[in-house]
């Protein structure tokens, strides 16, 4: 039995290693690039496949097509394949078509590289390293490389190497396929001098909650020294001023909350912040004086509050309130209900819906006194198709009083929803809606608002209805440093039936932001009240504004 096995065993190991030895002669190619691939199956021609895609493909110097490329009449032979792709270096291989078979070839495209070592070095009579450490950054073509030993695709490249303290250096090359080149760089101590200068928020409100109410003021600086941040009012008296310290970095911003050395917020206007900046010489120079100036607004009227917008509208969940984001500014939010729907039908009793919806929307201001909102609700159900509804809208600011007494702005949303009523539980309804929300401040701490809105309420095939509905809604709304809260209520009133059926939705939230994040935590609950059947709904929500 032995002498048996151990010249079974033997051929067995020769075939493995002699069958992808004969594939490759078959192919006369190296499977020398991880994915590359090459089967043989029952067929005819040849399929040549590339990563990327979108290869050349020439088969005896003629081009066929782009990977990846099926001929399946190619005759029976020999043939040599060239695989061409800008940007990767080429790969070619023989390969042996035979009748009754298919070859089909994978080959992974290398991007074609050329190789630079940077020498960087300071200039002669330089600073020693631990006066003004040389600390370079590398970037080509404004990608951070973290080594001076680059592996750079072909083509003209520019490398930047920058280091506090230290003038930056640029040089342009043209990159060829498998080439090497040492580039020596030598740096020159920079001379001390601030640029930049611009806010994140050139106008606030000191009175919003957390980062909403303050502006970070980013400037750049070339070498070290330190300076000193101060304020100044119309008058050019300073309100505020801080040290800085020791700068450290190219990168510099100061966060400034709109008040004074005692704590108290400023009043409403135009205040310049200046930036003084003395050097940090490393020889027997004397220090040079930089100075840095800009203009910031404060404005009590910019209340910025976190609010619902799960139904595609800002406010209380059943209340729009005419409030519209500084620009630059955003708010993105997450909830979830529990509950019920009354029945849409008198004398049905089954709920609309019995599962745990969600909503996620976001609204952003990319201009002053406008604002866009979308949303997405979503009702997953046990039994029965998954509900949705999606919103767009717009706000438009086009008035505020002086004082800021009172708001009022004009919005429009369209959304689509595949509910059977309509409705999500959210209050997103399918159809065109324009709306007209107005608001009055009761004292510093309440605002009500009152919003008239018509409704061409939309089936799943977005088909409107002729007639809108008309929707009024209002809410009161308590504002304070962290928290706010709300009541609201909405009616709605179909004139496409008769008689008229009431729908009346009304709901209880609030809302708390912690400083010094940008983070929000609310809860919610109400009533839904249809055709005289009430069904009641709690929930929690998270998101972010800034």
């Amino acid at each position: 039995m032995r002498r048996f096995f151990l010249p079974v065993l033997s051929v067995t190991l020769l075939g493995c290693l002699v069958f992808p030895l004969a594939l490759g002669a078959q192919t006369g190619m190296e499977l020398s690039l991880p994915g590359d691939r090459i089967i043989e199956a029952e067929g005819s021609g040849l399929v040549v496949r590339s990563t990327p895609t979108g290869a050349r493909v020439f088969i005896d110097g003629i081009e066929r097509g782009r990977t990846p490329l099926r001929l399946d009449t190619l005759h029976p032979g020999r043939y040599f394949v060239r695989l061409q792709r800008e940007g990767h270096a080429d790969r070619t291989f023989m390969v042996t078509v035979r009748t009754g078979s298919v070859m089909d070839v994978s080959l992974q495209m290398r991007a074609a590289v050329g190789r630079v070592l940077l020498a960087i070095q300071p200039a002669p009579g330089s600073p020693p390293p631990d006066a003004l450490p040389l600390s370079p950054q590398i970037t080509v073509d404004g990608q951070p490389h973290p080594s001076p030993a680059l592996e750079l695709p072909i083509g003209f490249r520019t490398i930047r190497v920058r280091a506090f303290g230290w003038v930056d250096v640029t040089q342009t090359l043209y990159i060829q396929e498998d080439s090497f080149r040492e580039l020596e760089l030598t740096m020159q101590p920079a001379m001390f001098a601030l640029s930049g200068g611009s806010f994140n928020r050139p106008s606030f409100n000191p009175a919003n909650a957390g980062a909403l109410g303050t502006t970070a003021f980013a400037f750049e600086v070339s070498a070290p020294g330190s300076g000193n941040f101060t304020v100044l009012d119309e008058a050019g008296q300073a309100v505020f001023s801080r040290p800085l310290g020791d700068f450290q970095n190219r990168w510099q911003s100061v966060i400034w909350n709109g008040r004074d050395l005692q704590g108290q917020i400023l009043p409403d206007g135009t205040y310049t912040v200046v930036i003084n900046a003395v050097s940090l010489p490393w020889d027997a120079s004397p220090p040079v004086q930089e100075t840095l100036a800009r203009v910031v607004h404060l404005d009590s009227t910019q209340l910025i509050h976190p609010l619902t917008l799960s139904s595609g509208k800002s406010g209380l969940l059943f209340a729009p309130f005419p409030s519209v984001l500084p620009p630059g500014s955003f708010q993105i939010d997450g909830s979830l209900l529990a509950g019920g729907l009354p029945p849409p039908a008198a004398g049905d009793t089954e709920a609309h819906w019995g599962s745990l919806p969600f909503s996620a929307a976001f609204r952003f201001s990319p201009l002053q006194r406008l604002q866009t909102i979308a949303a997405l609700n979503v009702i997953p159900r046990f039994e029965g198709p998954t509900g949705t509804g999606v919103s767009g809208g717009v706000t438009w600011a086009f008035f505020n009083s002086s004082e800021g007494i009172a708001a009022a702005t004009a919005g429009a949303v369209i959304s689509w929803t595949n509910e059977d009523s309509g409705i999500t539980p959210f209050g997103m309804t399918g159809g065109v809606e324009v709306f007209l929300p107005f608001s009055v401040n009761l004292g510093r701490r309440f605002s009500f608002a009152l919003t008239p809105a018509a409704l061409w309420a939309a089936n799943e095939s977005f088909a409107l209805e002729p007639v809108p509905r008309l929707l009024v809604s209002g809410g009161l709304m308590l504002r304070m440093t962290y928290m706010s809260a709300g009541l609201s209520i909405r009616s709605e009133y179909d004139f496409n039936t008769s008689p008229v059926p009431p729908f009346i939705a009304a709901a209880a939230e609030i809302r708390f932001f912690p400083p010094p994040s940008s983070f929000m935590f609310f809860l919610m609950g109400g009533v839904w009240v249809r055709n005289g059947n009430p069904a009641g709904f709690g929930g929690l929500g998270i998101g972010m504004i800034y």
